[in-house]
């Protein structure tokens, strides 16, 4: 398998953390997509889903692995959010991964891997977050699965990390007394750090998970145990 990656939502709290780990473990070249990345791409736009990934690979050949850490947090409940709304969170967050994966599957190299960004929320509706991302990150763990299928012929693996509460400015869009109160409610006694997330990638993206596909690997401090 090449060791060269692509990285969507490069420039996010999860996804810069993913691109210095790819680095550190000598992945090369490791390709940043975002709005504002060096290849910019609107995950929800399919046109520019085409023509960004039609640069990347101009640039590289192929890769070895896909990570799909972009997306968007909302938190209107049901009774505060607008059909405009809802339509724009499932566009980033659940339309953009399936477009990116469906963009990569031909560049993707036999034995590669794909980790897409799920969260804690998939599973419980919420804890702070509102109706759409909720719906889009339970979307995201049938993507998963869905695609895991599809691609085990070439021994692509395909797995969701699904997190609780992270420290990433995307969190911060929450109140101090609200973060407050999740932490206190996780058994650990505290948020993620961004570079645990991307050390769960890391260890997907490694040869010892290579019986490992169609996963929801739950990286949530014990506040949900399945």
């Amino acid at each position: 398998m090449t060791k060269a990656a692509c990285v969507i939502g490069a420039t996010g709290g999860i996804g810069s953390a993913v691109v210095r780990a790819l680095r550190r473990d000598e992945w090369s070249p490791v390709l940043e997509l975002d709005r504002d990345g060096p290849i910019a791409v609107d995950v929800s736009d399919e046109a520019s889903v085409e023509r960004a990934f039609a640069q990347a690979r101009r640039e590289v050949p192929s890769i070895g692995l896909l990570v799909i850490a972009s997306g968007i947090l909302d938190l209107n409940k049901l009774s505060t959010l607008s059909a405009a709304r809802w339509n724009e969170v499932i566009a980033v967050n659940l339309t953009g991964p399936f477009l990116c994966c469906e963009a990569a599957q031909a560049w993707l190299s036999d034995g590669g891997r794909i980790v897409l960004l799920g969260s804690l929320a998939g599973r419980t509706g919420g804890v702070l977050t509102g109706t759409a991302y909720a719906a889009s990150k339970g979307g995201i763990e049938s993507l998963t699965k869905s695609i895991a299928n599809e691609l085990a012929p070439r021994r692509i693996t395909v797995n969701c990390v699904a997190p609780g509460g992270v420290d990433t400015p995307m969190l911060a869009q929450n109140s101090a007394e609200q973060t407050a109160k999740l932490a206190a409610a996780t058994p650990l006694g505290r948020m993620a750090t961004a570079d645990e997330i991307a050390a769960t990638v890391m260890f997907l993206a490694s040869e010892q998970a290579a019986f490992i596909t169609g996963a929801v690997i739950p990286v949530n401090g014990g506040i949900r145990m399945d």
